[in-house]
């Protein structure tokens, strides 16, 4: 029901410049001087059945043709990953991995993620890119997205609204990382956009993080139909919202009491 109006809002805006996972491929195949589309974006859906782990581990293929009952991707913008759907216990790196391979073949410079609960200013996003984001070589270990902190770990890491990271650091958390390691630095209470910067900063090499607080170029959360369609069709006076570098009062207070993520 999300995909409906997702695909009716901020995927509708006929710039050609975002365009389906698939229809990205039929361009990249052609001249790099024809080539328009520059996010390519689909709907990931854990689509293994119940005997299959929530983070892709083994030797199986990474995606399926369909979904566990049996459903095809009507809409051509669905991918159906080889693991039981879940939210917090290893979809997102599954992603990566996909993302990390799809790096590697059609040469992505960043994979990023959004909430289906979130609306994208795409407009904004593109500036983002054009102004801010180098592309490969010169991107490594990047990630970025809004700012929150976990106690817990010591890190700051990006809130699962929306982030984004290079194809580099998408490899490495999903594929340099072992499943049996990444579960040794996940939360006590797993949590994935948490856990996700547990993973990006156990790298040794410094991280160069952007942080989007001060410019957030998406609304969140928009629960239902109704909140979702007003947020989309007042963004472009609501978006970007400016915000404080850190949020040092409700997390500094957090720290004191000793609780946390």
């Amino acid at each position: 029901e999300r995909r409906r109006y997702i695909r009716d809002t901020y995927l509708a805006t006929g710039d050609d410049r975002i365009c389906k996972l698939e229809e990205f491929k039929i361009q990249a195949k052609g001249k790099f001087s024809q080539r328009r589309c520059k996010i390519a974006y689909t709907f990931v859906i854990g689509a293994g059945g119940s005997d299959r782990p929530n983070d892709h581990d083994d030797s199986e293929p990474l995606t399926l043709d369909i979904d566990q009952n049996g459903n095809a991707d009507e809409k051509n913008d669905c991918v159906y990953l080889n693991i039981k759907e879940n939210m917090e216990e290893g979809k997102s790196t599954t992603y990566m991995k996909l993302g990390a391979s799809l790096s590697d073949e059609w040469g992505f410079d960043y994979i990023s993620k959004i909430d289906d609960d979130s609306v994208l200013a795409i407009e904004l996003l593109l500036e983002l890119m054009e102004d801010e984001l180098p592309p490969m070589p010169y991107n490594r270990r990047t990630y970025g997205g809004g700012i929150w902190a976990s106690y817990a770990h010591h890190h700051m890491y990006a809130p699962g609204q929306f982030y984004f990271m290079s194809a580099d650091l998408a490899h490495y958390v999903s594929n340099e990382i072992t499943p049996e390691d990444r579960r040794k630095k996940m939360h006590w209470r797993h949590t994935e956009d948490a856990d996700m910067g547990s993973f990006v900063f156990s790298n040794e090499r410094p991280i160069k993080y952007i942080n989007l607080n001060t410019q957030k170029i998406w609304a969140h959360p928009m629960k239902t139909e109704k909140e979702f369609r007003s947020a989309w069709a007042s963004h472009r006076w609501k978006l970007p919202q400016y915000g404080v570098q850190f949020p040092f009062g409700p997390l500094c207070r957090t720290w004191l009491q000793g609780n946390g993520v």
